[in-house]
């Protein structure tokens, strides 16, 4: 019986005589490392009783926007001057001329995954029940504490672009009508940057631990979300859920 030794190195062998098969074998380690191999969870504090902020996650299957109160961001915050009225904001992230579309132009969406590819924000305001602009969709909400809500605005501000006076660089009207706007971002969508990814990472940054690599759809983001964060303040502090 072969020891485990001599098993690796015939292994090695064989693959040193198939230098094709070599490096699809590579390859698919490598992509199988990047897209599963656990990530370190977030060093963010969870909620607790007097600590917790709610953030609402909207799918439709394949795009998805996080809703959050509006009095996590600051009064001076850009996205409250340019919505003062504003008791809730509903953000999403994703490549600027597939989202300005209906979504069903299968061109348009194929060259986004090509960079560079020009992106925006969608902020619309009041609107949590307005995101039926996604379509059939899933949701759930999710318990953050005060730092990692403040991370999440953070996360925001990093990919906001301001014009000279400290204003959001309006781009277009909104999905929403009458209260939304696509507004100009910084970053790039492409295959291994795209919509949900982004939003798995503005999750990360609250301290929800999703793995942003693999979140290429927004309903495993969701699924992944319900697996591993309270999805309430009630629920985080271990009493029953109205919801």
């Amino acid at each position: 019986m072969g020891v485990p030794g001599e098993a690796i190195e015939q292994r090695r062998r064989q693959l040193s005589q198939h230098p094709i098969a070599a490096t699809v074998t590579l390859l698919a380690v490598i992509v199988f490392t990047y897209l599963f191999v656990p990530l370190p969870a977030p060093n963010v504090p969870p909620p607790s009783a007097g600590d917790c902020v709610e953030l609402h996650l909207y799918s439709n299957g394949y795009h998805s926007d996080i809703g959050a109160p509006a009095s996590i961001f600051p009064e001076t915050h850009p996205l409250r001057r340019l919505y003062p009225d504003a008791q809730s904001f509903l953000i999403g992230w994703g490549d600027q001329a597939f989202y300005y579309s209906d979504g069903t132009n299968l061109g348009l969406g194929l060259d986004a995954l090509i960079p560079p590819s020009p992106s925006v924000l969608h902020v619309a305001y009041n609107a949590a029940q307005s995101s039926v602009y996604l379509g059939p969709n899933d949701d759930t909400s999710i318990a953050v504490s005060g730092e990692g809500a403040a991370r999440f605005v953070a996360y925001v501000d990093r990919y906001l672009v301001l014009d000279a006076n400290g204003d959001p660089v309006r781009t277009s009207n909104g999905k929403v009508i009458g209260r939304s706007s696509f507004l100009r971002s910084r970053g790039s969508f492409h295959i291994l940057n795209v919509c949900n990814q982004w939003m798995a990472r503005a999750l990360r940054r609250a301290g929800v631990n999703v793995n942003a690599r693999a979140a290429w759809l927004a309903g495993p983001l969701i699924r992944q979300v319900r697996e591993v964060q309270p999805t309430s303040c009630s629920a985080s502090l271990g009493r029953p859920s109205r919801t």
